[in-house]
């Protein structure tokens, strides 16, 4: 019997994961009522019921108290949160997070070579880097994160939008950190990162970009 319960929750879970992979569920969707995914599956709700717990610890789903389920907006929180407690344990390291951030970055940004950068996503990035030139402190730890999330936001890829937030929320008080702490000859260095990182990107010399990259990132490493 406790075999047959597990098979039929599995079957109810890879019943959600597929409407969201085929898209008929999307970010916010209000799941079916559990009867009729119960029916639809020939099996009892109580399974139903045990696929949406596991599923909302997990953060995939979100209870609303009068209204059903939903798909949670927020699956990059739960990723986080992952992150998070994972560093606290030891089972990955700060050195880890800064490494796979530097890789998804350079993959993000050789993507949008690939496809190219439009004129929408260049004039904000234009217009971020100006910004860097006149703050400094807490408003240039905002504007720095504003000019990566833009990069993000113009490759259009959704999935790497949430790994990024996540990644970049777990490791953001160690950027800010150096950010705000930093003295003039930093900003400098890192507002000349930043430089040529669109300038390459908009030049679409990736080797040269990458490098601006690993710039970045090295001087950021350097002073945590």
């Amino acid at each position: 019997m406790e075999k047959q319960t597990t098979q039929e929750y599995e079957k109810a879970i890879a019943y959600i994961i597929d409407r969201i992979k085929e898209g008929s569920l999307q970010l916010g969707s209000k799941l079916p009522p559990e009867r009729r995914i119960a029916e639809e599956l020939g099996i009892g709700r109580n399974s139903i019921r045990e696929a949406i717990s596991i599923l909302h610890g997990m953060g995939l789903i979100e209870r609303v108290q009068g209204s059903g389920n939903y798909v949670s907006k927020h699956v990059g929180e739960s990723i986080r949160q992952s992150l998070t407690v994972m560093l606290a344990l030891g089972t990955i390291t700060k050195e880890e997070i800064f490494e796979f951030r530097r890789v998804m970055e350079k993959a993000v940004c050789s993507n949008l070579i690939a496809k190219g950068l439009s004129y929408e996503y260049e004039s904000i990035l234009e217009t971020k880097l100006e910004e860097m030139k006149l703050f400094d402190g807490k408003d240039l730890t905002d504007v720095d994160k504003e000019f990566h999330d833009t990069l993000i936001q113009a490759t259009g890829n959704h999935l790497w939008a949430v790994l990024m937030e996540a990644v970049t929320d777990a490791y953001r008080d160690w950027i800010n950190y150096v950010i705000e702490l930093a003295d003039e000859s930093v900003r400098v260095k890192l507002l000349q990162c930043h430089a040529d990182i669109y300038q390459n990107l908009e030049q679409k010399n990736e080797p040269a970009m990458l490098l601006a990259i690993d710039r970045h990132y090295d001087l950021i490493e350097q002073m945590v």
